[in-house]
C-alpha cells in the first residue's frame, strides 16, 4: 500500500468536500471545512487502519512454517486471501 502524506490527505478532503458540495443531492449540516476536517480524519483513520491489517497479515504469513517467498504469485495470493478475512473479522466485529 502506497503511504499517503498528510497533504495529500487534505487535499483529498478539500476534493471531496468541493465535489459533494456542488452535488444537489447532499447538504452540508455543518461549515465546508469542519465537512473537509471529518473527511480527512476519516481517510487517515482508514489508512492507519489498512496498514495495521497489511502488517498483521505479513505477521501471519511470517510466522508460517513453509511461507511463500515474498513477492511470489503463491505469496501476493496468500497475501490477498488473508487481507479479506482481515475485513470480513473487522466487518463482524
Amino acid at each position: 500500500m502506497v503511504k499517503l502524506s498528510r497533504e495529500r490527505v487534505d487535499k483529498l478532503a478539500r476534493d471531496l468536500a468541493e465535489a459533494m458540495s456542488r452535488s444537489r443531492a447532499v447538504v452540508f449540516l455543518k461549515d465546508r471545512e469542519a465537512v473537509r476536517q471529518a473527511i480527512a480524519y476519516a481517510l487517515a483513520d482508514e489508512l492507519r487502519r489498512e496498514e495495521e491489517r497489511e502488517e498483521n497479515v505479513r505477521k501471519r504469513i511470517g510466522a508460517m512454517r513453509k511461507a511463500p517467498p515474498r513477492g511470489s504469485v503463491e505469496w501476493e495470493k496468500l497475501f490477498r486471501s488473508l487481507m479479506n478475512e482481515e475485513y470480513v473479522r473487522e466487518a463482524e466485529s
